[in-house]
């Protein structure tokens, strides 16, 4: 279960990922360059209310070689005093019948296994007091977490273009700290737009050995993404049926896929 988490948090901002760390600490204005990217794609994220992206994602099997493509899109919308709504939608490109699709409407996670033709509805828990959110594990990755809570998680490092002096991109690489996020990831790259800020690619490295590399196209505010873009499912086609799984609190151990 928690790969599903890890789709919507590579979405977009993803300081989820990254290379071995360097033994060396980065020289002052290389601090300042980080310092200054992270506000910025912060800044840049904090003005989305919503936003729709074409997504591709090519994964490379290191132990038995071969490469798969996922083409499909995402979408987000940001709720005053409420919880955010997202939506992924993926499909291969050698079989569109083997598909990836994940709908979070802020009190459940709606995940469509079509091996199986199961929906799965998982109940997001609310947090109780003193404990982070659902939200912090999904959407708050999504949507961009502070630049100050993202350095607090992972150990991250601008960077330099030495070929284009950073005209076009900004390469962030990013460290887990925690045995979580190493259990995922054991290194990564995030490309963000030098204009702009918001996330272009973001590579990865899995502790199995392979790789999955997510390109994004972004249409910031996108008028329209509405609510109604995640409204829950209403109907089911034939031969689908319902299973319900209880979503354990962040911190917890989720249920197996």
């Amino acid at each position: 279960m928690r790969s599903i988490l890890c789709i919507f948090a590579m979405l977009v901002i993803l300081p989820t990922v990254a290379l071995t760390q360097s033994a060396t600490q980065p020289a002052p204005d290389e601090q300042q360059m980080l310092k200054f990217v992270l506000q910025s794609w912060e800044q840049s994220m904090g003005k989305l209310d919503s936003f729709s992206a074409t997504c591709t994602r090519k994964a490379e099997d290191k132990t038995f070689g071969g490469t798969d493509i996922f083409t499909g899109s995402a979408k987000f919308q940001r709720f005053p005093k409420q919880p955010s709504r997202a939506l992924l939608y993926m499909e291969s490109k050698k079989n569109p019948a083997n598909f990836e699709k994940f709908l979070y409407t802020g009190t459940y996670l709606y995940e469509w296994v079509p091996a199986t033709k199961v929906l799965r509805v998982y109940e997001v828990q609310q947090a109780k007091a003193g404990q982070p959110a659902m939200e912090e594990n999904i959407i708050a990755l999504l949507t961009g977490m502070t630049s100050a809570a993202a350095q607090q998680r992972y150990t991250m490092k601008w960077v330099p273009d030495k070929t284009d002096n950073n005209k076009f991109y900004h390469y962030i690489q990013i460290f887990p700290k925690t045995p979580q996020d190493k259990a995922d990831f054991t290194e990564a790259r995030l490309v963000l737009w030098s204009k702009s800020f918001l996330p272009r690619q973001i590579w990865y490295h899995e502790p199995n050995g392979n790789t999955k590399t997510w390109d994004f196209e972004i249409t910031p505010n996108d008028p329209k993404v509405t609510a109604t873009t995640f409204a829950p499912p209403q109907t089911l086609e034939k031969g689908w049926r319902v299973e319900q799984v209880k979503l354990q609190q962040a911190g917890g151990t989720p249920p197996k896929k």
